[in-house]
């Protein structure tokens, strides 16, 4: 009979920490775009200092609900987060509890691929095609070389640390060979 009573009091306060989304302020003016991309279109721009709402959070970006209300994304870094409604007590365990977040920090970086991710990795063939384009050739390099007053140096090759298999695993040169 006691489990109901904290099961819906812990069922409140989540719902009341839900409903205190985590705010922030923007640094800078910047776009909101319509994806958490550089080339997605513009919904508005936000100039500095305006107060936003963060409703989500996807690598770099924050999606986030301006004041009169246009939703769209921004780069985390043009965002300090905990200015709009701080002032701690119910507010910030509601935060912790709907975010992880406090609400008083800001995040100054983004983190790396997950395990997943990198072994979900494929290679894009053609945005590698598309570098290739822009590849010199080894007589346009040389050329531009020599007019730049460049010489060429002969420099020792590094030397990698063989292993008991013959020494074929560890050293790049023989993979890229395929040996």
């Amino acid at each position: 009979m006691k489990r109901l009573p904290i099961a819906a009091a812990l069922a409140a306060l989540l719902l009341a920490g839900a409903a205190l989304a985590e705010s922030g302020t923007v640094i800078r003016a910047t776009p909101l775009k319509q994806q958490p991309f550089l080339d997605a279109g513009t919904v508005a721009q936000l100039p500095a200092s305006s107060v936003i709402d963060i409703v989500a959070r996807k690598g770099a970006w924050m999606q986030v609900k301006t004041r009169d209300n246009h939703t769209g994304w921004v780069k985390l870094l043009n965002v300090r987060t905990g200015g709009a409604s701080g002032g701690g007590g119910l507010g910030t365990v509601g935060r912790v509890l709907s975010t992880g977040s406090s609400g008083t920090t800001v995040t100054t970086g983004v983190k790396g691929l997950s395990a997943e991710q990198i072994e979900n990795a494929k290679p894009n063939y053609a945005e590698l095609d598309k570098m290739n384009q822009y590849r010199a050739s080894t007589q346009s390099a040389a050329a531009n070389a020599r007019s730049a007053g460049l010489k060429a140096e002969s420099v020792n090759n590094i030397a990698y640390p063989r292993g008991n298999s013959g020494g074929q695993a560890n050293d790049p040169q023989s993979q890229r060979r395929g040996g």
